[in-house]
């Protein structure tokens, strides 16, 4: 298994599929305790809590990537493997469950799922890379052991700490891993590209997914739509945060090797948080619901969309190696969009509507411009290409014999 991922990969060549239905599955159970995370500033819109659901994300999503690079370097559909992640989806739903410091299981429990769904990528990376030299093994499985022993320090402590023991644990297997041994990995040629790009596609998509089946479900028991516009305008929101990902920022004509793919996975992970607090911002408006949320519901609702939009202009420089026309606008948009939203706040309906809308047309209009730049960037380079190969079929020959006088 280790022998067959080692060798050279190239990433134009194709694999079809690269991502298996059983990776699919457990992106399915991952996105789900994800979506719980932002519910806790829903139901309590404090700062605080923010802060608690930005962590917690992180630390799941950081699972879920050791588990997706784990897959990408030593590929499989071994029975063992499928065990052991099925244990990890329970442990990281518990995980996720333990996040509500009110109705949610005990924050012990939760820290002890967290240890337990570390635990469990380190045995699989460290049954996946045992031809591997032993010190490389050790710069991946010490990091996780040790941030899953923290957790368990964590689960024992009496003084209820346990958001610091996450935010120990995490750095503490995060650094190392992206720091130095992900840099070997990438210069040994192991990690398939083209994989890992539809896995990050992927987890976006299912997110939006939710969000979706999160509205459904809240107007099932309304029996009525009770804003037919916002209904409206979560529909066309997604449809375009979905066209800047995958026609302008990560097409299918991405040079995947230069792409910069530590900053992409930073970036991943703020969009995915901007784009889960987007969306349950407008499900609740939607469902008539947002008085439960309080004048911090359009101050959060313009963080995390503005978040999307810095989100996505970091991912164009990791993609393009440049901001181009489309990256600086999105910088400027994100940046304009929380300008005025927090400017606005607290206001009435009718502001919040207007900011709502206005925000909505700026992440449309971002997205037409995106793709028609990439469109026009494939355009230029196929252009520049085709002089190239018409120059060089016309170029005079030096080869031939000078003319006899």
């Amino acid at each position: 298994m280790a022998a067959e991922a080692t060798e050279p990969y190239d990433p134009y060549q194709g694999h079809s599929p690269t991502v298996t239905w059983f990776e699919l599955f457990y992106d399915l159970v991952v996105v789900a305790s994800v979506g719980l995370t932002n519910d806790v500033f829903l139901d309590r819109p404090t700062w605080q809590n923010a802060v608690l659901a930005a962590v917690t994300m992180a630390a799941l999503a950081w699972v879920w990537f050791l588990t997706t690079l784990f897959n990408n370097l030593f590929p499989g559909q071994d029975l063992l493997r499928r065990a052991l992640l099925l244990a990890q989806m329970a442990a990281i739903a518990i995980a996720g469950l333990a996040i509500d410091q009110d109705h949610g299981i005990d924050n012990r429990i939760g820290l002890l799922a967290y240890a337990a769904a570390l635990a469990i990528v380190g045995a699989l990376i460290t049954w996946g890379a045992r031809s591997t030299p032993r010190r490389v093994r050790l710069r991946v499985i010490g990091p996780i052991a040790i941030a899953a022993a923290i957790c368990v320090v964590g689960a024992i402590d009496d003084h209820y700490r346990s958001g610091l023991y996450l935010v120990a644990a995490l750095l503490v297997s995060m650094l190392p891993i992206l720091l130095m041994q992900y840099s070997e990995w990438r210069e040994e040629s192991m990690i398939r590209l083209d994989h890992l790009r539809e896995r990050l596609g992927l987890f976006v998509l299912i997110i939006l997914g939710e969000g979706f089946a999160q509205l459904v479900s809240a107007l099932h028991f309304l029996g009525t739509i009770p804003r037919a516009d916002l209904f409206a305008l979560l529909f066309v929101l997604s449809f375009a945060v979905w066209w800047i990902y995958f026609d302008g920022t990560f097409s299918d004509y991405t040079d995947l090797v230069h792409v910069r793919w530590r900053l992409t996975l930073l970036a991943h992970l703020t969009l995915i948080f901007g784009i889960v607090g987007t969306v349950d911002v407008l499900v609740l408006l939607a469902a008539g619901e947002a008085t439960e949320l309080g004048d911090e519901a359009l101050a959060y609702f313009v963080i995390c969309l503005s978040l999307v939009l810095l989100s996505f202009a970091a991912l164009t420089f990791t993609a393009k190696g440049r901001l181009g026309v489309q990256g600086w606008l999105q910088l400027a948009c994100g940046l304009l969009i929380v300008s005025i939203g927090l400017v606005l706040v607290p206001r009435d309906d009718t502001s919040t509507n207007a900011v709502i809308l206005l925000s909505a047309a700026v992440v449309i209009g971002n997205a037409v411009i995106a793709v028609w730049a990439d469109a026009n960037e494939r355009r230029h380079e196929w252009r520049s290409s085709l002089g190239v190969a018409f120059r060089g079929t016309h170029e005079p020959r030096t080869d031939r014999e000078p003319p006899m006088a």
